[in-house]
């Protein structure tokens, strides 16, 4: 009879690995001007107990003051033991005994985009066993196995060089990366009746190498970044510059709802500044509301991106932008009178009975108001608004007579 074990012990660890080494002089990536990379390394050692065991390994995010970060090495090195593995016979007559087994050890985490994976399949048997003695865990009728190494310094690594992935990695926090270890034991004993056990451990290596470009290369040019309130809907990001005519570059407003996963939301030109000020507007959507994050890229024109702090504020939706067609029926003057909105450009769109588009334009109102937008022959229209900064969408019908 065959029979299948699985047994799961669980720890979590979170670990706040310790800095070994500062400056590299090897590179992964040339920083500009060919100045070398450097590199800051975490690196652990940690003995797991006999059993299945899920580790959580935490990392110190990069200091986005302290320099552009090219890439991200992770390596994991693992030795992996069986600690012991036995079958008992509990028959009264002689049996063969075979034991499976299978091991997966596996890393996930940020920028990894499939887990670092290593299995191994092994065979133990098989095993001539001689009939119950009665004595457990002993005698011509038991087998065992004990600290037999199945990995011997195995290694898995990724290096992490997108840079939409590296974003994540700047911060004053930490990131986590998930170490699991899955074992299962396949018994076969042509018996059927037997004792099995099986227990495992692992001692991994954990090491994490940021490939950085120290700031000095390429300067960070932006101070004093805030975002403040412009509406119960509406942030305004400012931040100073620095006159540098010499190097081209711009920047990217970004926004997160979670602090990590940031979406740009426009550019600003470096030239773009009244008085060495910049400002970006951000308006939320109808469906937003909460706790905002932003930051700001600076992106050189070779592709090198520098990030500022992140500053958080909260925030309410937008509401749909209101508007009364006016008059309505008409005589074939098409009126509009705006309510509950900031003012700005809008989309006019206006469609027959058919679904055909009649009149696409861009209008420009400011606030609440009134305006003339078109005229139109007699029939059943359905006229769309859309606030080009929300994308929020409204649709009234209009009759003509």
């Amino acid at each position: 009879m065959k029979q299948f074990y699985f047994r799961t012990f669980i720890i979590s660890g979170f670990l706040f690995l310790q800095m070994l080494a500062g400056l590299s002089s090897r590179a992964q990536t040339p920083c500009p001007y060919n100045f070398p990379t450097g590199s800051t390394i975490y690196d652990t050692v940690i003995n797991t107990p006999p059993g299945i065991n899920t580790l959580v390994i935490k990392v110190p995010q990069a200091d986005p003051l302290a320099g552009m970060v090219t890439c991200l090495k992770v390596c994991v090195t693992i030795t992996g033991v069986v600690d012991s593995v036995s079958v008992e016979n509990n028959s009264f007559s002689p049996q063969v005994a075979n034991m499976y087994y299978m091991r997966t050890d596996q890393i996930t985490g940020p920028g990894l985009s499939s887990p670092l994976t290593n299995s191994i399949n092994y065979h133990y048997g098989p095993y001539g066993l001689g009939a119950s003695d009665g004595t457990l865990g002993s005698g011509p009728d038991f087998v065992a196995i004990s600290r037999d190494t199945l990995l011997n310094a195995v290694q898995l690594c990724h290096t992490i060089t997108n840079l939409d992935s590296l974003f994540q990695f700047y911060g004053h926090d930490s990131i986590s990366y998930f170490y699991d270890i899955t074992a299962f034991t396949n018994i076969t004993c042509t018996g059927g009746n037997y004792n099995s056990t099986v227990a495992t451990s692992a001692i991994v290596r954990f090491n994490f190498q940021y490939c950085t470009c120290p700031g000095y290369v390429l300067p960070l040019h932006l101070r004093n970044f805030e975002v403040n309130k412009a509406g119960e809907n509406r942030a305004r990001l400012s931040w100073l510059g620095f006159n540098d005519a010499s190097t081209s570059y711009h920047y990217v407003p970004e926004v997160s709802r979670n602090g990590k996963d940031f979406t740009p939301i426009g550019t600003v030109d470096k030239n773009a500044s009244v008085n060495d000020e910049y400002q970006f507007m951000y308006t939320t959507r109808q469906d937003e509301s909460g706790d905002f994050y932003f930051r700001v890229k600076q992106v050189y024109a070779n592709g090198y991106t520098r990030i500022s702090e992140v500053r958080k504020i909260t925030l309410k939706n937008s509401l749909v932008p209101r508007f009364i067609i006016s008059p309505n029926p008409s005589d074939g003057v098409v009126g509009i009178k705006f309510d509950n909105i900031d003012g700005g450009k809008l989309k006019l769109e206006i469609f027959n009975a058919q679904g055909q588009a009649v009149i696409r334009k861009e209008i420009v109102i400011s606030g609440n108001s009134y305006q003339q937008v078109a005229r139109l022959q007699s029939g059943v229209y359905w006229l769309k608004l859309t606030d080009m900064t929300t994308q929020l969408s409204a649709v009234n019908q209009l009759f003509i007579k």
